[in-house]
C-alpha cells in the first residue's frame, strides 16, 4: 500500500510538473510587473515651476512639415495642424526633434475630429525606449488620465478622472500642459492644474504627441521649453 501511495503521489507531482512546463512555454506562467513607484493626486499640491520664454527649446505651429519629424501616413503636416492617424489599429505617437530631457514643460493644443469619445490622446514625455513612456491624456467626454507605458503595456497611475477645464462637445479644442520637474509630474487643461504625481518610473526621454487607435487628432503649436 504506501508503494501504491508513493507511485500515486509521484506520478501527480510529475504530471503537474509536466503542465507547468507546457504552460511556461506557452507564455502562461511568464509574468513580468516592472516596478512602479507612483504617487498621485488629482489636486496639485506641489509648487511647480512655470517656464519662461528664454528656456525654450523647441516651437512650432506644427502647420508646415519640419526637419525631424515622421513622415508617413501616421503623421500628416497640414494647414490646421500635426494629423496624428492610428497604425494598424494602434495609437501612433509623432516624436518631436528633441534630445531627451528630465526637466521640461511641453504645450500643446489638440482637437479629436473622428473616433471614440472615450480613448485618451495628447502628450507623451519621458520616452525611454520603443514603447515605453509617461502619458497625458484627456478624451472627448471631459476626463484626464495619467499612465506609464512599458515595453507596451500600460499602468494606470491616474484613472480617468473628470474635470471642468476640459472643453468637450463637437470639435472641442484643448489646451494641454505637462510639467516635468525631477520625479514631480504637473498636469494642467487650458491653464488648470487638474492632477499631479510622483514618479520615479522614467528619469528622462523625448517628448511625442499621442493620437487615437481609431480616428484622427489634430495637434497644434507646440512648445517645449526646459525648466
Amino acid at each position: 500500500m504506501q508503494l501504491r501511495e508513493w507511485y500515486r503521489q509521484t506520478s501527480a507531482i510529475g504530471i503537474i510538473t509536466l503542465l507547468a512546463l507546457w504552460l511556461a512555454g506557452c507564455g502562461a506562467l511568464v509574468t513580468s510587473s516592472p516596478p512602479l513607484n507612483a504617487t498621485t493626486s488629482t489636486a496639485v499640491i506641489k509648487p511647480y515651476p512655470t517656464p519662461r520664454s528664454t528656456q525654450a527649446l523647441y516651437s512650432s505651429a506644427l502647420t508646415t512639415p519640419a526637419a525631424g519629424w515622421a513622415s508617413g501616413p501616421e503623421c500628416v503636416f497640414t494647414s490646421h495642424g500635426l494629423a496624428i492617424r492610428p497604425n494598424g489599429g494602434q495609437a501612433y505617437i509623432c516624436f518631436a526633434p528633441t534630445s531627451p530631457l528630465t526637466d521640461l514643460s511641453v504645450t500643446v493644443t489638440v482637437q479629436q475630429t473622428s473616433g471614440t469619445p472615450t480613448h485618451a490622446f495628447g502628450i507623451a514625455i519621458r520616452h525611454a525606449a520603443p514603447k515605453s513612456y509617461a502619458f497625458f491624456g484627456i478624451d472627448g467626454r471631459g476626463r484626464f488620465t495619467f499612465t506609464t507605458v512599458v515595453n507596451d503595456v500600460s499602468h494606470t497611475v491616474i484613472p480617468f478622472t473628470p474635470n471642468a477645464a476640459i472643453h468637450t462637445g463637437a470639435n472641442a479644442t484643448n489646451q494641454l500642459q505637462a510639467i516635468a520637474s525631477g520625479q514631480t509630474i504637473t498636469l494642467l487643461v487650458n491653464g488648470t492644474p487638474v492632477g499631479q504625481a510622483t514618479l520615479s518610473t522614467f528619469a528622462n526621454g523625448t517628448v511625442g504627441l499621442r493620437g487615437l487607435n481609431d480616428g484622427e487628432v489634430v495637434f497644434q503649436q507646440l512648445s517645449i521649453a526646459q525648466i
